[in-house]
């Protein structure tokens, strides 16, 4: 991350150094506090510019894994974390799962294997979550304000507007794959 921040900076640096040099003239030189520098050249300022901003497609610039989930016709974005939960999860991707409304605060679907069960275990569950309840090894997006149990591992959350998932009906197939 850092140095995707100073790949950034220097690139702006070396934008603005030749922007001055073709103001200044057609001098291959700028002056500056510390006397000249050479103006980079447009190939250069190409290979700068195509530094890629993340670690690939799939990867935000925190760190999690980018997800899209496609139900009732809507497109969802969510990022996974770290965690050996959320990676077993990912692993199953892409898939279709039928989720079912529960309790009118958030969707469940029920997995066919568990997922590693190993933790960190959270109870400040907020809306936009994504966790994993390992009892009945299950996935749950919460889409409203809800209570929580001890045994939830947060896997993820939603990015997108939170709002469609009021609009989806009491089941519903989700289709979630990497986002490319």
């Amino acid at each position: 991350m850092k140095k995707t921040i100073f790949l950034m900076i220097g690139a702006v640096i070396v934008i603005a150094l030749v922007a001055i040099a073709r103001v200044l003239g057609s001098s291959n030189k700028v002056s500056g506090p510390s006397g000249s520098l050479p103006a980079a050249n447009e190939t250069e300022l190409l290979m700068i510019t195509k530094v890629p901003l993340f670690d690939g497609p799939d990867v935000s610039p925190n760190g999690g894994t980018l997800i899209t989930i496609t139900a009732g016709g809507h497109t969802i974005t969510a990022t996974l974390n770290d965690s050996d939960v959320a990676q077993d999860f990912a692993a199953l991707l892409p898939v279709t799962l039928p989720w079912f409304r529960n309790f009118d605060t958030g969707y469940m679907t029920e997995l066919d294997a568990p997922l590693t069960k190993t933790g960190p275990f959270y109870t400040d569950v907020r809306a936009g979550d994504i966790v994993y309840y390992n009892p009945r090894d299950s996935v749950t997006i919460i889409y409203k304000p809800s209570i929580s149990v001890p045994t939830l591992t947060k896997i993820g959350e939603i990015t997108s507007d939170l709002s469609v998932f009021e609009e989806l009906p009491q089941n519903v197939e989700m289709w979630i794959e990497l986002r490319p």
